[in-house]
């Protein structure tokens, strides 16, 4: 009697290997996509704090002027507004002003102004640099407080309370919101209407 033996080929079928990349593919998206959330949902606590020190300055800000605050209207030119504020710079020059020739103290020690923009500077702070934003009489060059994702910080002062609809251009809050336009840069929804209202992802200084 002759017995058969069958052997097996010991490779893998095409179908086998087309399913395996297709598992090694599914597992980088899934690992991209959890690395994403993780780090911004670091960059979203680190900018939820910034905005807890720069309210906190304003505060400050707002005690030693009699209890009035600047106008912001929200926009780019309005981190510039805050800024000048807060590193007590009228004239835009990158240091603070001076008093009989002594530096006035700032009122958010948190600011880092960064004056070489292309060099790599190592920084424990806010991010402050200079660059061109839209203001009412055109692009300037203005000094601005950087989010963590690279976007200006925007400040807007609040409406009048006697006045519970707002002002046009004015915030939700009686005296100021400070906020980020978030990761993807959409912005707030400042009308509450249209494709950006509520966008979760923006970064708020109210509830």
């Amino acid at each position: 009697m002759k017995l058969r033996v069958n052997k097996g080929s010991g490779g893998f079928t095409l179908v086998e290997i087309l399913i395996c990349i297709a598992i090694l593919a599914l597992l980088s998206v899934i690992l991209l996509e959890v690395r994403g959330y993780v780090n911004n949902k670091k960059l979203l606590n680190t900018a939820q704090n910034q905005i807890a020190l720069l309210e906190t300055g304003m505060n400050a800000y707002r005690s030693d002027n009699a209890g009035s605050l600047p106008d912001g209207k929200g926009d780019e030119a309005s981190s510039n507004v805050m800024y000048t504020a807060l590193y007590r710079d009228k004239d835009n020059d990158g240091v603070p002003d001076e008093e009989a020739g002594v530096p006035l103290p700032t009122y958010c020690t948190a600011l880092a102004v960064i004056k070489n923009t292309k060099a790599k500077e190592e920084l424990d702070g806010i991010p402050v640099i200079k660059t061109k934003v839209k203001t009412d009489k055109g692009n300037k060059k203005l000094w601005v407080i950087q989010d963590p994702w690279g976007n200006t910080y925007r400040y807007r002062l609040g409406f009048d309370q006697d006045n519970s609809k707002g002002k046009p251009g004015k915030g939700f809050n009686p005296d100021f919101d400070i906020f980020s336009m978030g990761g993807d840069g959409l912005g707030d929804g400042m009308s509450n209407e249209g494709e950006n209202a509520d966008n979760v992802t923006n970064v708020r200084s109210w509830k």
